[in-house]
């Protein structure tokens, strides 16, 4: 087997705030550079040779097998058609094709996905709308993975292009009533969203105009229309501002802002018809709704505020208003006619479960689609219709294996931290586990953004599970479980909560003979990848293996590039380096900067060369670092060199990565090698 690779060490001097600081590993951001690409096929190779490749192999057929062999999405009606894609077995990617409501027997195809990755080792469709006349289709492609996006528009009717594609367009599209200009949403050179583009492509050599601009950099711009496509919903965030614009979508006419800026209040907009809601945080930390029509001046309150409940976004129908709530940590829909104040509320009765909203909504029917799912429940899209309450089930995402949902124990625990907060964690394992610190266990977080940590069903999980994997979803500050306080305590000078949190949560595990330390990986993603990477540096002895996937880990050499894309927005996130106390939040817990000789847990991280978000260099340092300074540790970096921050593309290719992460912890936790509580097939 190929030894370790050893990362050549050139240190780089610089200066913050006085304090004299070396990166030996700087030139790995050198992305042309032939010895980066030599070192990280170096890396590969190594990860490849130890991570056996026979179980890589039998893992991934396991994982594809789990999928049904071919799908249909759940349909969604727009005007006079009824759109779905369709996957047929074999194929990475799906078909999207329409048939009237009026005649389900004629199917179009509307566009072939298989056909448009032809070619390409990595394949994201961005987005699509359909024009008001149903005639054509506008569409953005992504195929390297690094999210900049190519802007198709086709006719329908043949496939032919209507214009040459532009490049360089980030999300965001909406039609002009007559289907004659289309908008879309162009970034600046540091990949931030920062203007919205009107093209009126009918017209002959007719150059995208600006319609909007955002010079703060702190600031990314989002483009949405109303629900009867005559407005568009122009907003510019920050993690903590916002500020939003009303336009006409046939003549792109300035209606005006809805409310002017104030630095730390937020707000977002929904319309229906005339009618104008606003959900904001001023005075109301779990934020409040209130309405009025556009030539009004003043707001009208429809939901006060709650200090029970945190209104996480709106939707607006033709005749009602949804908020889409959480309670306890758990999500629940509500909805008022326009004009009422009586809120009617729909619950789910499950300990845990994820609710999505599908944003297929049929808006002049009033009917809601949601997806629902638990950790071992496929998602069920479901359409309620509000006035009267009956409720269709559109699909019941099927499996390529057996399964019975009764097999498994959920449970919601409250984990006491250690400055007396109690921890929301959802725990999932087979009927069969026994408590009595035998079982291995994975503990997942991510505790940031406000954002909150998906339970739904992931199939994949299955093997896990079937191999008496406990699975613990760790609810930490950072994230939004517990309303808008529980980001706040978890985000700038408070950010060592979440690592608390996390690390708290772990003991629990191990207390409460859930697992062991010996049996026990944790696991997180980009942000909760910095999780990862801070609490294995922390403690290292609590995990016996942890992934962090395109982990965020240099955090103040990142933080202070505002070259990087998307650096100067996460400043409201993490802190301003440019600051002294801020840049001392961020170098207390980066792990990059906190690499030592301590036994580190066994660390499987990943990256994607054309990651946007996080640059494949954090990873690629931090384990250069780790090499160096403990070199008898397990380490293994894999980089996807034709990917982005998501991994792979495609519906089995997929599989592949998540094989990558199934061998490493059977390899570490000891797992069997197959399932031992496989269902059998009835």
């Amino acid at each position: 087997m190929p030894d370790a690779p050893r990362a050549q060490r050139i240190p780089l001097q610089s200066v913050l705030h006085g304090t004299s600081r070396v990166d030996a590993y700087a030139w790995l951001r050198e992305r042309t550079n032939p010895a980066v690409h030599a070192y990280l096929g170096a890396e590969n190779a190594y990860a490849a040779a130890h991570l056996d490749p026979a179980l890589q192999q039998t893992l991934g057929a396991e994982l594809i097998q789990r999928l049904a062999p071919s799908d249909d999405s759940a349909p969604q009606t727009i005007g006079d058609y009824v759109y779905q894609f369709r996957l047929v077995e074999g194929a990475q990617y799906p078909v999207l094709v329409r048939w009237l409501v009026t005649d389900a027997t004629t199917v179009q195809s509307v566009l072939d996905m298989p056909a448009e990755a032809a070619g390409h080792s990595y394949f994201k469709l961005g987005g699509w709308r359909i024009s008001p006349d149903a005639q054509l289709i506008a569409f953005l492609i992504d195929d390297n993975g690094s999210e900049r996006f190519r802007l198709h528009i086709r006719r329908i009717a043949d496939g032919t292009p209507c214009v040459t594609p532009i490049d360089d367009v980030y999300y965001g599209l909406a039609w002009s009533p007559d289907n004659s200009c289309i908008y879309f949403v162009r970034p600046d050179e540091a990949w931030r969203p920062c203007a919205v583009m009107a093209w009126q492509f009918a017209t002959a050599a007719a150059k995208a105009e600006r319609i909007y601009y955002e010079p703060d950099e702190r600031f990314n711009v989002d483009l949405s229309a109303s629900g009867d496509g005559l407005h568009l919903i122009v907003g510019s965030y920050s993690a903590q501002t916002a500020e939003v614009w009303i336009f006409t979508s046939q003549s792109a006419h300035n209606l005006g802002c809805m409310a002017p800026r104030v630095e730390g209040i937020e707000y977002s907009i929904a319309m229906a018809g005339r009618r104008v809601y606003l959900c904001t945080n001023q005075d109301a930390p779990d934020f409040s709704l209130f309405s009025k029509l556009l030539d009004e001046a003043s707001w009208t309150p429809v939901i006060p505020p709650r200090t029970d409940t945190l209104i996480e976004h709106i939707t607006a129908l033709a005749g009602y208003i949804v908020a889409w709530v959480r309670r306890a940590g758990l999500q629940h829909i509500e909805y008022l006619a326009h004009g009422s104040t009586a809120i009617q509320t729909v619950t789910f009765a499950d300990p845990a479960y994820s609710l999505v909203d599908l944003d297929t909504h049929v808006y002049a029917s009033d009917t809601l689609v949601y997806g629902y799912a638990t950790p071992v429940t496929p998602t069920i899209t479901t359409a309620h219709v509000l006035q009267t309450g009956q409720t269709t089930v559109l699909k019941r995402d099927s499996l390529g294996c057996p399964h019975n949902p009764a097999d498994y124990v959920i449970e919601r625990v409250q984990v006491p931290a250690r400055d007396g907060t109690l921890i929301p964690m959802t725990l999932v394992r087979h009927i069969d586990v026994a408590c009595n610190g035998t079982a291995a266990a994975l503990q997942i977080g991510y505790g940031a953004y406000g954002a909150n940590l998906n339970i739904g069903f992931v199939v994949e999980r299955l093997s896990l599970l079937e191999r008496g994997v406990v699975l613990a979803f760790a609810h930490i500050r950072g994230g939004g479980e517990g309303g808008r306080h529980w980001y706040l305590d978890g985000k700038l000078a408070q950010k060592q909560n979440t690592f608390n949190d996390f690390i708290d949560c772990g003991e629990y595990l191990i207390a409460q003979q859930y697992t062991s330390a010996a049996r026990l990986a944790c696991y997180g993603r980009s942000a909760g990848g910095l999780l990862v990477g801070a609490v294995v540096t922390q403690r290292p002895e609590l995990y016996r293996a942890a992934i962090a996937l395109v982990p965020f880990v240099d955090v103040i050499n990142t933080m202070c590039d505002p070259s990087i894309p998307l650096t100067i927005p996460e400043y409201e996130e993490w802190g301003n380096p440019n600051i002294p106390v801020e840049a001392a939040w961020m170098e207390a817990y980066s792990p990059y900067d906190h690499v030592r000789t301590q036994r580190y847990p066994a660390l499987l991280l990943t990256a994607g060369f054309q990651d946007p978000r996080v640059s494949y260099w954090e990873p690629a340092k931090w384990i250069a670092a780790l090499r160096h300074v403990v070199p008898a540790g397990t380490y293994y970096l894999v980089t996807d060199m034709h990917a982005g921050h998501a991994g792979k593309s495609g519906r089995t290719a997929i599989m592949a990565d998540r094989a990558i992460e199934y061998t490493f912890l059977c390899q570490q936790l000891a797992l069997p090698l197959s399932p031992i509580y496989r269902e059998e097939p009835s």
